[in-house]
């Protein structure tokens, strides 16, 4: 039910499919903080379907320092896979 299928997701529509946390079921990824969140964010509305979240985290990197990146989880595994492949933004 992704809008590039011309159906509206009735999360969407209610407002309550993007969280303001991640929940410990959602799958996760980091992206580097230069990451565009209102392209990423359209990006996600426009072509997958289950609820997501973006927030700020931070992490240890290869050299053992830490950086702040951004924090993208997502309730369906499969959806990780299509970002993480498909959108260009990341």
């Amino acid at each position: 039910m992704s809008l590039n299928r011309g159906e509206i997701n009735p999360l969407g529509l209610l407002g309550i499919r993007r969280l303001s946390f991640i929940p410990e079921h959602f799958t996760t990824v980091h992206v580097g903080k230069e990451t565009d969140i209102k392209l990423l964010t359209y990006w996600i509305n426009y072509n997958l379907n289950s609820r997501y979240a973006v927030v700020d985290s931070v992490m240890v990197n290869d050299n053992n320092k830490l950086v702040n990146t951004l924090e993208i989880g997502m309730e369906d595994p499969g959806e990780i896979s299509m970002l993480t492949l498909g959108c260009p933004y990341i």
